[in-house]
């Protein structure tokens, strides 16, 4: 489903990113999950002779599909795994690669007190907002719903407003294919809806598709006007992993840029006032 420059169609839906956009980048966990717990998988599970070779290929690839888990699956099939899973043979005519393994080991080995949850008063604002509320993240589901329990967000969402990268492989975020999936299941358009991302491709793919935008800037984060790179340790430790998608406020992609999502509620006012 395409955008038909529907300008004026009511909106009815918000959608939300979870990592980065629904805790705060300055946590310091997207830099944990996409350093040692993307790497330590890799090295566990199939046979990756450190943690810098791991860091190399996962790096190189996320940079080009913005999604460890397509990242991983792409890089399988490009010949950069070393040969042999250390618990299964190998099987030319099977990826070993599965998105499931890798939430998995997320869910199990990641120090989710990083985050610091749960936000009770985030998800008295969310849960306030009248619009439907759905999720949609570049993450494996079975992690996604961790990271969603530790918040105390999960029942904002549920097993049927939730959308992890599972449900659009082989395809993900930013890519249009992604974004129609979503549109298809839920039955709407793209004119109404709003999307609330970190990311700044996410967020370009979003307003080209018709997407009203809120960007989540981070909590605290200054930038330089020529190289847009935030200030904060945290921030450009997250984004050392996820390279040139730092948040850009005065894209033209972003209707509505905000710190952090509990100033939500404001944002949307200012989309729909401005109608």
């Amino acid at each position: 489903m395409t955008s038909d420059n529907s300008a004026g169609a009511p909106i009815t839906t918000i959608i939300f990113d979870v990592d980065d956009t629904l805790y705060d980048v300055g946590t310091g966990f997207t830099a944990h999950r996409n350093g040692e717990g993307a790497q330590g998988f890799m090295v566990e599970k199939f046979n990756f002779p450190s943690m810098e070779a791991a860091k190399v290929v996962r790096d190189e690839y996320f940079e080009k599909y913005h999604s460890t888990a397509k990242a991983l699956e792409m890089a399988e099939r490009d010949g950069r795994f070393p040969c042999c899973n250390k618990i299964d043979p190998c099987n030319d005519d099977e990826n070993i690669f599965q998105a499931k393994d890798l939430a998995e080991y997320w869910a199990a080995n990641l120090d989710f007190s990083i985050l610091n949850g749960p936000y009770e008063e985030l998800r008295d604002i969310i849960s306030s907002i009248p619009l439907n509320v759905i999720g949609f993240s570049n993450g494996p589901r079975k992690y996604v719903i961790r990271v969603l329990r530790e918040l105390g967000l999960w029942e904002l969402f549920g097993e049927d407003k939730l959308y992890a990268v599972d449900d659009v492989l082989p395809y993900c975020k930013p890519e249009k294919e992604a974004f129609d999936i979503i549109f298809n299941k839920l039955n709407i358009r793209p004119e109404s809806c709003i999307m609330v991302e970190d990311s700044m491709k996410n967020t370009r793919m979003a307003k080209k598709l018709g997407m009203k935008t809120i960007l989540i800037v981070g909590k605290g984060r200054k930038y330089d006007k020529v190289t847009s790179q935030a200030s904060s340790e945290a921030a450009l430790a997250a984004e050392a992993t996820k390279p040139g998608d730092a948040p850009v406020e005065n894209d033209p992609s972003v209707d509505v840029s905000i710190e952090t999502c509990y100033e939500i509620k404001d944002a949307i006012a200012t989309i729909l006032s401005n109608k």
